[in-house]
């Protein structure tokens, strides 16, 4: 599995996949306080759009350019900065 819930974090690991979505919606409804870190490799569109709707803290970086360009910045609450781990 990809997702790795904690106590204060939910981690994306690895390749991302679209069956992946309905676990991190999950994670994120169960403990909408957790954070998200971004460590993987591909995530897919299908859990952008969950991050995008429910708007987490997210750490680190997108896997590739278009996200960290476009998709982060819609996830970013207007009084938190993206913040790159």
């Amino acid at each position: 599995m990809t997702i790795t819930v904690t106590d204060h974090e939910i981690r994306l690991t690895g390749r991302c996949g679209v069956d992946e979505a309905e676990a991190l919606l999950a994670a994120l409804s169960e403990s909408p306080q957790n954070r998200v870190v971004l460590a993987a490799e591909r995530i897919h569109t299908a859990l952008w759009q969950v991050l995008v709707a429910l708007r987490p803290s997210v750490l680190g970086e997108a896997p590739d350019r278009f996200s960290a360009e476009y998709i982060l910045p819609l996830i970013a609450r207007k009084d938190e900065p993206v913040v790159k781990t």
